[in-house]
């Protein structure tokens, strides 16, 4: 089952609080550094980054492929192999989080570990950002500009 959630300004305000606030207090644990400004996709399980990947570094550390869905060529790694290499071992729920057109929003899409197979694919996109679509993901359900995918 797959759920889509829309959450206005949420991005923008979370790492303006977790700077602003980091340090702060003995527990250091939930405080998630800033990205890099080339960081195009992070990966994290428990509020821990697992890796922070930049295009050059997903087209270094894992294979690219292609194939068409809903009549358009998808060019990227597949997302399994994105998180064998970032170190994840197991999970049975992620959230990928993306921002939605016009950047006004951040859209969510929660997945299962049983759903996902090798149909599932991070495109890596014209403007540098990276699309998760599937063949078996609705196109609407597809998440643009995918900056997180968060593993419980």
């Amino acid at each position: 089952m797959f759920t889509v959630r829309r959450t206005r300004f949420a991005v923008l305000l979370v790492p303006l609080l977790t700077a602003g606030f980091a340090g702060c207090g003995d527990d250091d644990a939930a405080a998630i550094a800033p990205r890099a400004d080339d960081v195009v996709l992070r990966i994290s399980q428990g509020g821990q980054v697992l890796a922070d990947w930049t295009l050059d570094d997903l087209n270094t550390a894992v294979s690219f492929t292609e194939f068409d869905l809903e009549g358009s060529t998808q060019n990227g790694p597949l997302l399994l192999d994105v998180l064998a290499a970032a170190g994840v071992t197991s999970w049975e729920r992620a959230e990928v989080i993306g921002w939605g057109e016009g950047r006004a929003f951040e859209v969510g899409l929660e997945i299962e570990a049983g759903d996902v197979d090798g149909g599932w694919i991070l495109d890596v996109t014209n403007r540098g950002t990276v699309k998760l679509a599937a063949d078996d993901l609705p196109k609407q359900q597809w998440v643009r500009d995918v900056a997180e995918i968060a593993l419980g």
